[in-house]
């Protein structure tokens, strides 16, 4: 490490944390592609399991069907093409090189199909007047296509479309668009441990050559990297020093750390939306890479009871829409939960409610749902609740203004029958070992 660079080793892990933090989003997006198995312009079936591939695939329904592109705009132009999906839900996510979202694409507008024009920062020109112009930050474009199967007897129909998406060179007449041209297999390592599991030495060395391809913007505070010597497109030298060394280490250690924070419950009563809070770029990309905009799929999470108390699936609950007031969507909403392991993990559960489905209302108009271990009439409104801590999940497909605006919010669910006990965190309301 040159001498007029940090060689304080209480500075340099500092420097290396921030560095970490500023290049995790680059990072996590370039780790997230290392998943796919083929080069740019193709796109690729996702499987039904995708929660090694990016954070925000991970939370899909199982009527959900994706597909996956990533996208090279150096060129030029690109277009990306959807067919007419037969009124059926979907959505379009691009991320740029960066992990942010690029302008989204309103389906309601489009329900006959769609073509996109991408383009890159640099290209100038006209898009044609029948599509749909969206530029990137990056000449770099993930591209991740939703569609909602019906039922699951529709699932097959639902795959079927996607072969019938299609990517092409705008500029480029001759050339036959590419369509459906493989399936991206679960990573045996997710794309989040592959990162992770990066020694200090090559993790800096890759973010230099990634920096040299998309520059940080003006926001961006480069100044940690030069301090512990990283220069975009130079090769990154570990110092001499081990003192150096390891205090690189154990600020590298630093930097994940502050990004990747476990997903505690909340002990707020009542509903809130899943959607990053965070004001750092890092700890935000971490929960939304992949994911649908909110303005496509908005989620909704409950850890807790009306009187604060942690949900266990061990007590009935009620969860009681008045008339009139069932999740505001243009699409459908459904309604699942999940179970917290001793460990802490979330582990989802494949039961599940759909608007859709025969749900049966109340005599006043309400919609009731039971949540609870055992079986309740009419089972079209119950949803089985599995042993330990639970969080439902609530989902709202293409929401209405009044989800989006905060006026309409789910009513908490109610705990029924029993003995009423006051709201704590002790162990006792942990999930007991299995």
């Amino acid at each position: 490490m040159a001498s007029h660079f940090e060689t304080n080793p209480f500075d340099v892990r500092r420097a290396a944390a921030d560095g970490v933090v500023l290049g995790f989003p680059l990072l996590l997006v370039d780790a997230v592609r290392r998943t796919h198995p083929v080069g740019m312009n193709q796109i690729l079936a996702l499987p039904d399991d995708c929660s090694a591939i990016a954070p925000g695939l991970a939370d899909d329904d199982e009527l959900i069907v994706r597909a996956s592109a990533w996208i090279d705009l150096s060129a030029g132009p690109i277009l990306l093409s959807l067919p007419d999906l037969g009124g059926r839900h979907w959505a379009i996510s691009l991320f740029d090189a960066w992990g942010e979202r690029i302008a989204r694409v309103d389906p309601r507008t489009h329900r006959g199909g769609v073509t996109l024009a991408l383009a890159g920062p640099k290209w100038r020109g006209e898009a044609p007047e029948d599509v749909v112009a969206r530029r990137s930050h990056t000449d770099l474009v993930w591209a991740v296509i939703r569609v909602a199967a019906r039922d699951a007897a529709d699932l097959e129909a639902a795959r079927a479309l996607l072969s019938k998406l299609a990517i092409a060179a705008s500029e480029d007449d001759a050339q036959a668009p590419h369509r459906l041209h493989g399936r991206v297999d679960a990573p045996l390592q997710s794309a989040l441990d592959a990162l992770t599991s990066l020694s200090p030495h090559r993790l800096f060395h890759h973010l230099a050559r990634l920096l040299d391809r998309y520059p940080a913007d003006e926001g961006r505070d480069t100044a940690p990297l030069t301090a512990i010597g990283m220069t975009p497109g130079l090769a990154f030298h570990l110092p001499e020093e081990q003192a150096l060394r390891d205090a690189l280490t154990l600020g590298v250690a630093d930097g994940f750390g502050r990004v990747i924070h476990s997903d505690t419950p909340s002990e707020t009563a009542g509903w809130r939306r899943a959607t990053p809070g965070a004001d750092d770029a890092a700890t935000a990309i971490l929960a939304c890479l992949g994911a649908a905009a909110p303005e496509d799929i908005q989620h909704w999470i409950c850890d807790v009871d009306s009187d604060g108390r942690p949900l266990m699936g061990s007590e009935p609950y009620i969860l009681r829409f008045p008339r009139g007031e069932t999740p505001p969507t243009d699409g459908f909403w459904t309604l699942t939960l999940a179970s917290r392991a001793p460990s802490g993990a979330l582990r989802p559960d494949r039961h599940y409610l759909d608007s859709r489905n025969d749900l049966v209302l109340d005599p006043d108009g309400a919609l009731t749902i039971r949540v609870e271990h055992q079986p309740q009439p009419p089972q079209s409104n119950w949803l089985p609740a599995p042993p330990g801590r639970l969080r439902l999940r609530l989902k709202l497909y293409w929401p209405k203004a009044t989800a989006l605006d905060g006026s309409w919010s789910p009513p908490a669910p109610e705990r029924i029958g029993g003995v009423r006990r006051t709201p704590s965190s002790k162990p006792e309301n942990r999930e007991s070992p299995q």
